[in-house]
């Protein structure tokens, strides 16, 4: 699968700019008017590659890890859309376990309970498309994360529509909250694993890591197939959010959250 470039796309800088105008002003996510619109999923992509690019300049930060949406079959049934799509986290949102999220300042504030896997070495460029056997001698460990979002708000029956602005947006991430690191070591117990959230100590319920795209190493394998395809690779050091392993859940001020994977780590993030 040798290296291919993005096309690029002339509206994507004023896409971006429109998104940040929105998320500046509070306005809720309704999809880009037709102007700004990006009429596929590589525009949408062109699109989050500016609007990356401008809040990384704005905030002197740039990219740390990524994440996968869209892993689940329901998921793509409800938007419309028969794949994964990815996004980037910046590192000026990058926590550590026990971090305080003001929820005054997101509009409608989301917490997804995933498990983030680190690249030990840079991925090369590999003709083959990358399988979950071949991506497993680039992982150095994993980590119980929580990650932060916003959906401003969305009308959900109408995504199906507004697909492409949601992807733009860089699947709705503003952050990632990363726990206590695993150990390749216990790779084989972690991939038996069951996760379970807990909301101020109580249970609210639970997932296993094949409830993402069948398998950890799977989503790996996807995202660095999706990044050859666009042109890039990944570096040593760099994480990936693989994909939430319960509903999404919107917490409110006063609520502690526990993300726990039985026998290896955990996470927490406390809603102020």
């Amino acid at each position: 699968m040798p290296l291919s470039t993005m096309p690029d796309w002339s509206g994507a800088a004023a896409a971006a700019q429109e998104l940040l105008k929105q998320q500046d002003t509070g306005a809720p996510f309704t999809g880009l008017a037709d102007e700004f619109a990006p009429a596929d999923v590589m525009q949408a992509y062109a699109t989050q590659d500016a609007f990356i690019d401008m809040q990384a300049h704005q905030r002197r930060t740039s990219i740390s890890g990524y994440k996968i949406a869209i892993t689940t079959p329901v998921m793509r049934e409800f938007v419309g859309f028969d794949d994964a799509v990815s996004g980037c986290v910046l590192a000026d949102t990058l926590f550590q376990s026990g971090h305080t999220v003001e929820a005054a300042k997101r509009q409608h504030l989301i917490i997804e309970f995933e498990l983030a896997l680190q690249f030990a070495r840079d991925v090369p460029e590999r003709k083959a498309p990358w399988t979950a056997d071949s991506i497993l001698d680039f992982i150095a460990c994993a980590y119980p994360s929580l990650e932060i979002a916003d959906d401003r708000h969305a009308v959900y029956p109408d995504l199906k529509q507004n697909f492409f602005s949601l992807v733009a947006e860089n699947a709705w991430n503003h952050g990632v909250v990363l726990g206590s690191q695993i150990d390749k070591s216990s790779f084989a117990d972690l991939w038996q694993a069951t996760g379970t959230a807990y909301v101020n100590g109580e249970s609210i319920g639970s997932g296993h890591s094949r409830d993402v795209m069948g398998h950890p190493l799977q989503a790996m394998a996807w995202i660095a197939n999706h990044f050859q395809q666009r042109g890039r690779r990944f570096k040593a050091g760099q994480w990936v959010t693989t994909g939430s392993w319960l509903a999404s859940f919107f917490p409110v001020s006063g609520q502690n959250l526990r993300f726990d994977i039985a026998g290896c780590a955990e996470v927490l993030v406390h809603i102020r």
